[in-house]
C-alpha cells in the first residue's frame, strides 16, 4: 500500500492513497484526514485503505486522479522549535 500527503492548504495536508506505478490516486480523507490520523488508528484505518488502494489498481473508482508530485508534501509535518526548546 503507498500512502501520500496532498497539499489542501492545510498545515498536514490531505491523506491520499496511490497506485502502485505511482501515476494515479484516491483520497482516503473519509478513512483519515491525515497519515498521522491514519497511524493513530492504524488497525481500523488499515484495512480500509487497503480497500482504496486495491480500487485505485484496479481503476474501479470515478474519483480517481492523475497524481502529480508537484501537488504532494511531506508525508508528515515538520516540527518547529519552540523559543524555549533548548535545541534552538
Amino acid at each position: 500500500m503507498k500512502l501520500a500527503t496532498l497539499k489542501d492548504g492545510t498545515r498536514d495536508g490531505c491523506l491520499i492513497v496511490v497506485s502502485r506505478d505511482l501515476k494515479h490516486a484516491l483520497k482516503a480523507d473519509h478513512i483519515a484526514p491525515t497519515l498521522q490520523a491514519a497511524l493513530d488508528d492504524w488497525d481500523y484505518c488499515a484495512p480500509q485503505l487497503e480497500q482504496l488502494f486495491n480500487e485505485v489498481n484496479a481503476r474501479q473508482s470515478n474519483r480517481i486522479f492523475d497524481v502529480e508530485t508537484k501537488a504532494l508534501m511531506a508525508p508528515l509535518p515538520a516540527l518547529t522549535s519552540s523559543p524555549t526548546d533548548p535545541a534552538s
